[in-house]
C-alpha cells in the first residue's frame, strides 16, 4: 500500500479562451471560471473577470429619479427666489456694487439646496438644474419684490448678477460631496 499523494503523470490538457477558441490560456474568470485570453480579460477590483461578468449591473447605475429632480428644481428656485427678493430690495435701497457678491451667494445657496434635495446626486444634469434654478429664482425674486412691497427693485447689473448666480450654482454643484 502506497499512501503517497497522486502525482501528475505529465499529461497536460490545454485550455482555450471561450471567445477565441484558437488562443490557449491559463487565465479564468474569478466569478464564473470561464477561460479568458489576455485580450478578453477585464481587470476588476476583485480579480480578473470575463467581459460578461465585468459589466455593471443595471442596479449599480445611479440615475436622478424624476421625483428627486422635481424636488431639486423646487428647492433651487425657492432658495434663489427668497434670497433674490431680499437682494432686489437691498438694491432698491442703494446696495450697488455689493449686489454682485450677494448674487454669487444666491447662486451658491441655490446650488447647495439642489445638491441636498437631489440626494447628493452629482452629474451634469444636477449642475444644469442648479444653474437654471438659480437663474429662474433670481429673475422671479426681482420680479416679485415690487409686487410684495411697493419698492421698485434695482436692475442696474441684472445680467452680470444672473451670470454670477448661474456660475455660483455650478460651483456649489461641483464641490458637493
Amino acid at each position: 500500500m502506497n499512501d503517497a499523494p497522486d502525482v501528475d503523470d505529465g499529461e497536460y490538457e490545454p485550455v482555450f479562451c471561450a471567445r477565441h477558441p484558437s488562443v490557449e490560456t491559463a487565465i479564468s474568470c474569478a466569478t464564473c471560471g470561464t477561460p479568458v485570453c489576455p485580450d478578453c480579460m477585464v481587470q476588476a477590483p476583485v480579480g480578473i473577470k470575463c467581459r460578461d461578468c465585468a459589466r455593471l449591473p443595471r442596479s449599480a447605475l445611479v440615475r436622478l429619479k424624476p421625483a428627486r429632480a422635481v424636488r431639486a428644481v423646487a428647492a433651487g428656485i425657492g432658495v434663489a427666489g427668497a434670497v433674490a427678493v431680499v437682494l432686489a430690495l437691498l438694491q432698491g435701497s442703494g446696495i450697488g456694487f455689493f449686489g454682485f457678491f450677494i448674487a454669487f451667494g444666491v447662486g451658491s445657496l441655490a446650488g447647495e439646496a439642489v445638491i441636498r434635495a437631489s440626494g447628493h446626486h452629482r452629474a451634469q444634469v444636477t449642475g444644469a438644474i442648479a444653474a437654471a434654478s438659480a437663474l429662474a429664482g433670481y429673475v422671479g425674486g426681482h420680479l416679485l419684490a415690487p409686487v410684495l412691497t411697493n419698492v421698485r427693485a434695482g436692475h442696474n447689473a441684472l445680467g452680470f448678477q444672473l451670470l454670477l448666480g448661474a456660475v455660483a450654482a455650478f460651483i456649489a454643484f461641483r464641490r458637493a460631496a
